[in-house]
């Protein structure tokens, strides 16, 4: 088959999709021909460095000293974390490059066209939650900033104001769509870094890295720590859906599976790891913390930083926000297939402004960040499981592109429709894992019933992931998949 041949099966034509700096991206979820995969590997690192070095990301670094650790224990779980998560979605970096398309679509290889909207579900949620993060962090940053510089008002109004313009930014980056955040990056990640390095300056006179906010938040250090360790891992479980995106842009002929894996984590790890430091080491400055760590930031800033402050509130919108507003359009559009990438951005964009507004301004930012992470964790870490033992186990890493698109094209029946379009040996362990880890998770966002099973330990991460993936496991040996992967030729491979 040749380069185009997956897309004129599935759309009737071949299509030359335009991929480069401002110019609005008209791919959608659809199938990219080989021969328009122009990225690189090098592409993969930037998008997911520079997309982290934002106040967004910062946060979940001080989240850790909130809970009652220092500095050298809030980075310590961090890096744990982080290493766990990439771990376990190293397969999802690898499925795009596969199948040319997004991983919520390529997910219907392993639960079915009707049971991928499952995954595409999940990943909207991760990216509207992040992109609203995004705004609220970078807006605050703006208005806290102009108030200490300018004397300008610092009150609802003014939040809105600061908003909105961080929201504008946002969406008509997204609007253009991957040619244009990636050539952003190349600008955010030298800005970006060394405003962040400026910043450790500022901040180094107060640092002090045993000083602590008070008692643990689950009473013991290591159930607090180990706490910690889920919340970081959350950071790249959200990409794991998301990853596709920029992965789909990369031709399996001319880069390898390490190239491309280790482009992608080593990215999401540089950019989530230095962010948490930054966070952690501002937060072990300041003698007290308020719910909020942009007003703390924005206060306890010398005043010669508080211009850089302000770029960076800035650049954290370019970065963090787009990725998360780009990934929610394409994930509403694989679920709503008859509205086109930039009605669907246009509409999540909507969306994470109200989740923005209900989850900081209604209620404590602090408890409705780290309540949304271990619930979304709960959903994310079995998916994320059984997607990565379907590309290794189930279908070995070979796709059919064509079957994959049909359901977005309005076609029933082909190579993954299973039962009626949801493959249940996926789909049930999916949702067993997914209640296990609500019914022993530890948030403030409602009472878990056996949240106190482990004595004070949130095991809900590991369960979810360790029963879904058993029983996913199960279900493959004792229900074998019949002919599935008949006649799907494996990728070409660099020589």
């Amino acid at each position: 088959m040749n380069a185009a041949g997956p897309q004129r099966a599935a759309t009737g034509a071949a299509t030359k999709l335009i991929d480069q700096f401002g110019t609005v991206e008209r791919a959608g979820v659809d199938y990219v021909p080989t021969a328009d995969r122009t990225s690189s590997p090098g592409n993969l690192f930037r998008v997911f460095l520079g997309g982290n070095l934002a106040l967004s990301v910062v946060i979940f670094g001080w989240l850790p000293v909130t809970f009652g650790l220092n500095f050298w224990q809030a980075i310590a779980s961090s890096a744990v974390g982080l290493l766990i998560g990439l771990a376990l979605m190293v397969p999802m970096t690898l499925l795009g490059a596969r199948t040319g398309t997004n991983n919520p679509v390529s997910s219907g290889a392993h639960f079915g066209m009707r049971g991928r909207l499952l995954g595409s579900t999940l990943t909207l949620m991760f990216a509207i939650a992040y992109a609203a993060i995004a705004v609220w962090t970078s807006g605050e940053a703006l208005v806290a900033g102009a108030h200490r510089l300018f004397g300008t008002p610092e009150n609802s109004t003014a939040l809105l104001i600061g908003y909105a313009i961080i929201a504008v930014e946002v969406v008509l980056i997204a609007l253009y769509g991957h040619g244009t955040i990636v050539a952003l990056q190349k600008f955010i990640i030298p800005i970006a870094g060394v405003l962040l390095i400026v910043g450790l300056i500022a901040f180094a006179p107060e640092f002090s890295p045993t000083r602590t906010s008070g008692e643990y938040l689950l009473g013991e250090f290591w159930p607090t720590w180990l706490f910690a360790v889920t919340i970081s891992i959350g950071g790249p479980l959200s990409y794991a859906p998301s990853v596709g995106d920029y992965t789909r842009r990369i031709n399996p002929g001319r880069f390898t599976d390490r190239q491309v894996a280790l482009a992608s984590c080593g990215g999401i790890f540089a950019g989530l790891f230095a962010t948490a430091s930054f966070g952690a080491f501002t937060a072990s400055t300041f003698e007290t913390l308020s719910p909020s760590y942009v007003a703390d930031l924005v206060a306890h800033a010398p005043g010669w930083y508080l211009v850089p402050l302000l770029l960076l509130a800035i650049m954290g919108g370019f970065g963090q926000g787009v990725i998360n507003i780009y990934a929610s359009g394409l994930d509403l559009e694989s679920i709503v297939p008859r509205l086109s990438r930039t009605q669907t951005t246009l509409i999540t964009s909507g969306v994470a402004l109200a989740v923005m507004y209900l989850g900081v301004i209604a209620t404590d930012a602090i408890s409705s960040i780290t309540a949304m992470t271990v619930v979304l964790n709960a959903f994310a870490g079995p998916w994320v499981v059984i997607n990565g033992i379907g590309f290794l186990v189930a279908r070995r890493g070979r796709y059919d592109p064509v079957a994959l698109q049909r359901f977005g094209l309005g076609h029933s029946g082909g190579r993954y429709w299973f039962s009626h379009g949801w493959n249940f040996r996926a789909v049930i362990p999916l949702l067993v894992g997914a209640l296990a880890g609500l019914l022993t998770v530890q948030n403030e966002l409602y009472a878990a019933p056996l949240a106190d099973v482990a004595g004070g330990l949130d095991i809900s991460l590991p369960l979810s992931v360790g029963v879904a993936a058993a029983l996913y496991l199960l279900a493959l040996r004792i229900w074998p998949e019949r002919g599935v992967n008949d006649g799907v030729a494996a990728v070409e491979r660099p020589q």
